[in-house]
């Protein structure tokens, strides 16, 4: 390469950095552009311009450099997976979860004897809804890593997605004895896994036993009176709640939110009302809590209260302060 080129290549490069250091990133994408055509085989400039792209908002542009990437990547005998990383974070905030599973099946295939890609590979099969194959995907690495506690959760939750409720049990009672430090946690993970697929019952088994666990655990006492509202038993809801609210007074106005917002989705209006006041007499400052509130008075066909909760939660905005 001759002096001239390097000097060219210098500026260009220069160039680049100094839009975008101004916040100009299409300019710079653009720049990086053509020293990726000059100088194809200098990565950086590729990586360069794939974050020019991602900072503009471009984003389909980004993944096509990425994309292009991550095919170096999958050549080298050394897999850094930088540019996969990228892919599997922008493909699941996209919601392309085919092309998530499609890169991670090429990863392993590289890659076969990586763990975090197999791992990566079952997690993006529980994503996509393949529940099937990310069971396969987790019974092979909980077998070859029968230590590991997060893999036999992972296992529980491909397990519930599969609707196979009694193994999912077994394999989180196998994460428990290898961490049993973690049993609170792991009941809860679960508990939540079953409450998604409305298996109310068993998640407020899961509950209960977290709370065996440890029984002075505000989050899980408040998740317990979500699950009992959408089972309609709502003054044990109300009970969960007052207990959350007691082991941690601080945050006892975000509970009764909780609680309101809850028995708002399950269609019971006037107790959310009820327990929004309770949330306001704690936190007075917050609007959303008049804004939740009012729109419960609307479902009650209370049109003066809600307008009412509705001027205090505006007295209350940024704007209004000023």
């Amino acid at each position: 390469m001759t002096m001239r080129n390097n000097d060219d290549k210098d500026a260009l490069r220069k160039s680049a950095e100094n839009l975008l250091n101004s916040g100009r990133y299409s300019e710079a994408a653009a720049v990086y552009g053509r020293l990726v055509e000059q100088y194809p085989e200098e990565e950086s400039f590729l990586l360069a311009q794939a974050w020019a792209y991602h900072d503009n908002g471009q984003r389909d542009e980004a993944i096509v450099c990425f994309e292009k990437l991550f095919a170096g990547e999958l050549k080298r005998k050394v897999f850094t997976g930088f540019a996969f990383d990228e892919l599997v974070r922008l493909y699941r905030e996209g919601g392309q979860y085919d092309r998530l599973v499609s890169i991670c099946r090429q990863a392993v295939e590289a890659q076969p004897e990586e763990p975090p890609l197999i791992r990566e590979l079952g997690c993006a099969f529980l994503t996509a809804g393949m529940a099937d194959e990310a069971v396969e995907i987790f019974e092979k690495m909980t077998g070859l890593e029968p230590d590991a506690p997060e893999l036999f959760c992972l296992l529980g939750d491909a397990l519930v997605a599969a609707g196979r409720l009694d193994s999912a049990e077994e394999a989180y009672r196998q994460a428990i004895t290898l961490d049993p430090e973690e049993a609170a946690r792991f009941c809860q993970r679960l508990a939540n896994d079953l409450a998604e697929i409305g298996e109310l019952g068993r998640a407020e088994e899961m509950l209960n036993r977290s709370l065996e666990a440890r029984a002075d655990d505000p989050l899980c006492l408040i998740r317990l009176a979500e699950i009992q509202v959408r089972q309609l038993r709502c003054e044990e809801a109300k009970r969960s709640t007052e207990a959350a609210a007691a082991f941690n007074p601080r945050f006892a106005a975000v509970y009764y939110n909780r609680l309101g917002r809850a028995l708002a989705d399950a269609g019971r209006h006037r107790e959310a009302v009820e327990i929004f006041d309770r949330a306001i007499a704690l936190e007075q400052g917050n609007a959303f809590y008049y804004l939740y509130q009012a729109q419960s008075y609307e479902k009650l066909n209370l049109p003066e209260q809600a307008e009412e909760a509705r001027r205090k939660a505006e007295s209350l905005s940024p704007a209004q302060k000023k």
